[in-house]
């Protein structure tokens, strides 16, 4: 199948697009960032890569130019940023740019075609739960809401699946602050009943299950986040970045 893939550099997006690959699929990956995945695969061929930013609709790829975008069967949303604030209660309009509004302009232009068999939204679980700085959980939050949208009128027009993943920790190089950091990974670790966060890795077989294996589920936002959900204010992070 033809997967298109949202933030393929590194972290979650990389773990997915090699998981895809591995699986014999071809995968495009669309990311600012340069390819980290053509030189450490047996057959680069079946990547291709895009240099996108995806919250600017000018700067994403037109399908005449790149054909393969006509025939996209699974599109996951990964691309993402957390920015990284001094005070854990500013808004940093950013967030909103890249994952919601670049979010909506990818699905927009590429998912609705008749090829399309599953959409997936990396969201998060502080769409949840608010727990997080509120510039990215108004992101996620957007993004889940909008994946509910987007749920509907695939199925309607193209009896496809769409789903929101949104997971909790994950063990990637946007967390460093705080996986690096024991005081602050033990307060995290006190409040995590699985007493462990998931690894890129194990994102990407969720991925891969709720767009490949999955053929029934859809317009659903499934918490995958070690247990950690509740009420309480659970957001850990520097005071000093």
């Amino acid at each position: 199948m033809n997967i298109l893939i949202t933030g393929t550099s590194r972290g979650i997006g990389r773990a997915t697009a090699l998981k895809f690959l591995k699986a014999g699929h071809k995968v495009i990956g669309l990311d600012i960032k340069e390819d980290t995945i053509s030189s450490s695969i047996k057959n680069p061929e079946n990547y291709q890569h895009i240099i996108a930013d995806i919250s600017k609709k000018e700067s994403l790829p037109e399908c005449k130019d790149f054909p393969i975008l006509k025939k996209v069967e699974i599109l996951i949303n990964n691309a993402g940023i957390q920015s990284i604030c001094s005070d854990k209660n500013s808004f940093c309009i950013e967030d909103i740019n890249v994952n919601l509004i670049g979010t909506i302009n990818v699905t927009e232009k590429y998912a609705f075609q008749p090829s399309i068999k599953s959409v997936l939204f990396n969201s998060s679980v502080s769409s949840l739960t608010g727990n997080e700085f509120p510039s990215y959980v108004a992101s996620k939050a957007g993004v889940t809401g909008y994946m509910k949208n987007c749920a509907i009128r695939l199925a309607n027009k193209y009896k496809a699946t769409c789903n929101a993943l949104c997971f909790g920790g994950v063990m990637t190089e946007l967390n460093k602050p705080v996986i690096d950091d024991k005081i602050l990974w033990q307060k995290i670790m006190d409040i995590t009943p699985l007493k462990k966060w998931m690894t890129a890795e194990e994102a990407a077989e969720w991925c891969f299950f709720i767009t490949v294996t999955n053929s029934f589920c859809t317009g659903q936002a499934i918490d995958i986040s070690g247990g950690e959900r509740n009420c309480a204010d659970l957001f850990v992070w520097p005071e000093d970045i």
